[in-house]
């Protein structure tokens, strides 16, 4: 199968019609009836049969959509590649942790394009995946938790905030403060057996677990999330407490309590970049905007 053809088989598994293979791929219907009929031939093997308007994957074609989702993902890839090199230093491709994308640096970008000549693409992922990003050169620059530097990649620290406590208006199991107080982490831990754990290999979950064995080396997180605002979703839904980042903290404040921790959950936010592709001059200017 050369790449149209598995363009063309991938567009039909995922739309399941002829006719809404041809809408992905902006082509006509005839064209992909003609494409899917050769490649059929030259396989050998029914790709999928025709039942009532619809067509429905074979095993053959269910065993090879793996394969084709890959190849696939790579042409993305390579588009995206070709892209930055056409545009040259003037297109960004930017990778963050969804929390960070959607409340930190969407106003960054907006403001960046305000020249019309750059071009940005935000992509979204956990920190491991978007540093294996950077070193394949399918990123120029990761906006993440934590201040590890991985191996052949640079770094520097953007700024420092803390975590924050979520709980509904209606939770009585932690002790009172003043409205401006923070309360007490250990009392906390102590008081409350339904703090909603994070994921440990999430930097802002490493935190809080470290912090908790402190104080209850045997505590066990009966929901473990790795997602920030699922964590607050599960609050609000009455599953217990979460900690989580202030910008999370912030879309829920019309639904929960927040409250500041002490001793203070301090996380910081860094900039990462490998070590074969240096900031591109849009690149500083995009750190420079970040950080003023």
């Amino acid at each position: 199968m050369n790449l149209r053809q598995i363009e063309v088989f991938y567009a039909v598994m995922k739309s399941g019609t002829v006719s809404g293979a041809a809408r992905l791929l902006h082509v006509s219907q005839p064209n992909i009836t003609r494409v899917l009929s050769h490649t059929e031939q030259q396989l050998g093997f029914a790709l999928f049969q025709r039942i009532k308007g619809r067509l429905i994957a074979t095993d053959e074609a269910r065993k090879l959509l793996p394969e084709a989702e890959k190849i696939y993902q790579q042409l993305g890839c390579f588009h995206s590649l070709t892209n930055k090199v056409k545009k040259g230093n003037q297109h960004l491709r930017v990778g963050a942790p969804p929390i960070l994308a959607t409340s930190l640096l969407t106003p960054v970008i907006s403001e960046l394009c305000k020249n019309s000549d750059i071009s940005v693409e935000l992509s979204t992922d956990n920190r491991t995946a978007l540093c294996a990003a950077l070193l394949q050169n399918q990123l120029d620059l990761v906006v993440c938790f934590g201040d590890e530097v991985p191996p052949a990649i640079s770094g520097q620290q953007l700024f420092t905030d803390e975590m924050v406590l979520l709980y509904p208006h209606t939770y009585h199991s932690l002790p009172d403060t003043d409205n401006n107080e923070a309360f007490n982490l250990q009392h906390v831990v102590t008081a409350s057996q339904d703090i909603i754990g994070l994921d440990t290999r999430d930097p802002l979950g490493s935190l809080l677990n470290q912090e908790i064995q402190k104080y209850a080396s045997d505590y066990r997180h009966q929901i473990t999330v790795r997602s920030y605002s699922a964590a607050a979703q599960l609050v609000e839904h009455g599953a217990g407490i979460a900690v989580v980042d202030p910008w999370t903290a912030d879309l829920f404040a019309s639904q929960l309590q927040k409250k500041r921790l002490e001793p203070a959950l301090q996380f910081s936010v860094s900039l990462l970049y490998a070590d074969h592709s240096p900031l591109s001059v849009t690149g500083e200017k995009f750190v420079s905007m970040l950080t003023r």
